[in-house]
């Protein structure tokens, strides 16, 4: 296959007014989807959109609430945080990258593999770009079965992204550094506390 042919083949699927949709659950699997899908677009001179599916299912309840410290935080705005929080840190990492830091951001709930494919057809999107694979510790529903399902279900094509290990361990590594990091700040702010509780005593 010859360049113009790729070319055509990039032309046929994405456009200025059709972009190149990426769902995302802010997984390993997730960050990798949005780059090669940035990659794609820019080079057939699209648009790149962001969409998050807000599920929270009866087997995983609380997910988008672990981590904040407002627990009664309504799920869509907890969700939101997430997905700027995720597409900012990628803008940050790559900003050579002119389609990730224009991309359009959607949120929408309910059920992800329809509501993915509803997405795309309303945005006019030519092309689905989605992880192999979700969170690690969701259900099944929100694994591999999301983009299993989506192909079954998409009328348009469907790209499938798996992280690289490489990729795998650099994550695991920054989530190691960052869980340590919470921990010396709690253990120094108990300690704080325990020094100006004997300092009260001792006055």
């Amino acid at each position: 296959m010859t360049e113009s042919d790729n070319n055509r083949i990039l032309q046929t699927l994405t456009s200025e007014h059709h972009p190149t949709l990426v769902a995302v659950d802010f997984s390993d699997d997730s960050r990798a989807a949005v780059l090669w899908a940035a990659g794609f677009a820019a080079r057939a001179g699209g648009r790149l959109h962001i969409l998050h599916v807000i599920h929270d299912p009866a087997a995983e309840p609380g997910y988008y609430r672990a981590g904040h410290e407002t627990p009664l935080q309504p799920m869509e705005q907890a969700a939101e945080r997430m997905l700027n929080a995720f597409v900012e840190e990628l803008q940050r990492a790559h900003p050579g990258l002119a389609a990730l830091q224009a991309a359009e951001k959607e949120l929408v709930t309910g059920l992800p593999p329809g509501r993915i494919v509803e997405a795309a057809g309303l945005a006019q999107a030519k092309l689905i770009v989605i992880g192999s694979r979700g969170m690690t510790g969701l259900p099944l529903l929100l694994q591999g079965s999301v983009s299993e399902r989506v192909v079954e279900l998409a009328d348009r094509p469907v790209v499938v992204i798996k992280a690289t290990g490489r990729r795998r361990r650099e994550v695991n590594d920054r989530k190691k550094e960052e869980k340590a990091r919470r921990k010396a700040e709690k253990a120094l702010k108990k300690n704080k506390k325990k020094r100006k509780d004997m300092t009260e005593e001792d006055g």
